[in-house]
C-alpha cells in the first residue's frame, strides 16, 4: 500500500506541473500521431491530384470540401471494411505482425526528432501547459538521436523482406530480393554523406547539429553530401525512378502484392510516413532544421522546408521512368559511394585549411 500511494502522490505531482498534460499532447498531437497522419493524408491527396494533373486527368475531385481532400480518408474507411484473406500456405504469424511492425517502426522514429525549441513562453500561446524558453519539441530527447533514428530506419529492410518471404509468393518474394538489393546498395552511400554533417557538428545529436548551422546550412558547403543523401533517400523509401520493388507492370505491386484491406493500409500509410521521416532528417540534417528569419516561428521553418522536399520527391513520380535494376545498383554502387567519399575528404580538408568556414575556428 505504501509503494501505491507513493506512485500516486507522484502521478499527482507530475499532473500538477503540467508534465503529463506536455507529454500528452507531445504523443499525441505534435509531434506525434495526429501530426503525422495529417501529413500522410495531405501528401497522399497532393500526390494524387499533381500527378493527374501531369497526366492530363482530374483525380480525387468529390470527397471532401477542397478538391477531394477527403479521399484518402475514405479509402482508408474502405480498406478497414475489405475483408482480410491470409493466403493459405502463408506464415500466418510473421504475415500479420509485418505490417503493423513496419508502421509502429515508421512511427516511432519521430519521437527523437526536435522540431523546434521554443523561443519564449508567448511564442505558442495555444499551449495548455507551461514551457520555459529553449525547450525542444521533441518527445523524448536524446544526445544520440541520430544514431538512434539511424537504428530505426536500417531495420525497415528486414521487416519488409520478411514481409514478401512470409506470403509464399513469386511476386513478393521478387519484390522481397529487389529490395534487399536497392536497399543494401544505398544505405551505404546515405551513411557516409551523414559523415560529414556529424563531422562538422561533432555531436550525433540533431539539436546539435541543427544549431551548427547558425551561421550557413550544411547543404551549402556540402552540396556532394546533400545530392547524395536526396539520391538515396528516395531510392531507401522506393519512391520512382527507384520503385523496383514494386513495379506494377512486372510484380503486380512487388513484396505488397498479397496483403487486403488493413494490413496494405498499414503499409501504404508506413510508405508514406518513411517519405516524411526522410524529408524531415534532410532538413535537419543539410537546411537548418527550424533556423530561419524570425517572422515565421521555428516549428513552421521546419514544416516549411520538409513540405517542399516532400512535394519535390512528388512531383519526379511524374516526371522520371522506372530505372533499371542494373542501372539503379551501378548508380549506388559506382557513382553514389564514390561522391559520398570525395564530400568527407572535402570536409576534412576544409577542416585543416579553412575551419573558419565550418564554424569550427
Amino acid at each position: 500500500m505504501v509503494g501505491l500511494e507513493s506512485l500516486t502522490l507522484q502521478l499527482w505531482q507530475l499532473w500538477q506541473s503540467g508534465y503529463l498534460t506536455e507529454l500528452f499532447i507531445k504523443v499525441i498531437i505534435f509531434p506525434g500521431l495526429v501530426h503525422i497522419s495529417l501529413v500522410v493524408l495531405l501528401a497522399v491527396w497532393f500526390e494524387r491530384k499533381v500527378n493527374a494533373r501531369i497526366h492530363l486527368r482530374v483525380g480525387p475531385y468529390h470527397v471532401g470540401p477542397v478538391m477531394g481532400f477527403f479521399q484518402p480518408i475514405a479509402d482508408f474507411v474502405k480498406l478497414i471494411g475489405k475483408e482480410l484473406i491470409v493466403p493459405e500456405k502463408a506464415h500466418k504469424l510473421l504475415y500479420k505482425t509485418a505490417p503493423i511492425s513496419a508502421l509502429a517502426l515508421s512511427t516511432l522514429s519521430f519521437a527523437f526528432i526536435p522540431f523546434g525549441v521554443i523561443g519564449s513562453e508567448m511564442s505558442l500561446p495555444f499551449i495548455p501547459f507551461h514551457l520555459s524558453p529553449g525547450e525542444y519539441w521533441v518527445v523524448y530527447y536524446s544526445n544520440i538521436s541520430l544514431l538512434i533514428v539511424i537504428l530505426l530506419f536500417s531495420v525497415r529492410p528486414f521487416i519488409i523482406i520478411a514481409a514478401g518471404w512470409a506470403c509464399r509468393s513469386k511476386y513478393c518474394t521478387v519484390g522481397a530480393l529487389r529490395t534487399a538489393f536497392q536497399l543494401l546498395a544505398y544505405e551505404v552511400p546515405l551513411l557516409v554523406a551523414i559523415v560529414g554533417v556529424v563531422m562538422v557538428a561533432g555531436s550525433f545529436d540533431l539539436v546539435a547539429i541543427i544549431e551548427s548551422q547558425s551561421s550557413i546550412w550544411h547543404g551549402v558547403f556540402q552540396p556532394l553530401g546533400l545530392a547524395v543523401f536526396f539520391v538515396a533517400m528516395m531510392a531507401e523509401v522506393s519512391r520512382r525512378p527507384f520503385d523496383l520493388p514494386h513495379a506494377e507492370q512486372e510484380l503486380v505491386y512487388g513484396w505488397a502484392t498479397e496483403y487486403p484491406g488493413v494490413l496494405y493500409g498499414c503499409f501504404m500509410m508506413a510508405e508514406y510516413v518513411d517519405l516524411y521521416l526522410g524529408a524531415v532528417l534532410m532538413t535537419a540534417l543539410f537546411l537548418g532544421g527550424w533556423l530561419g528569419p524570425a517572422f515565421l516561428p521555428p516549428i513552421a521553418w521546419f514544416l516549411l522546408k520538409a513540405g517542399i522536399i516532400v512535394c519535390i520527391v512528388t512531383l519526379l513520380r511524374g516526371v522520371f521512368p522506372r530505372v533499371r535494376i542494373d542501372q539503379l545498383l551501378d548508380a549506388g554502387w559506382t557513382y553514389l559511394i564514390p561522391l559520398a567519399l570525395i564530400q568527407v575528404l572535402i570536409i576534412l580538408g576544409l577542416a585543416h585549411v579553412a575551419p573558419g568556414l565550418l564554424g569550427l575556428a
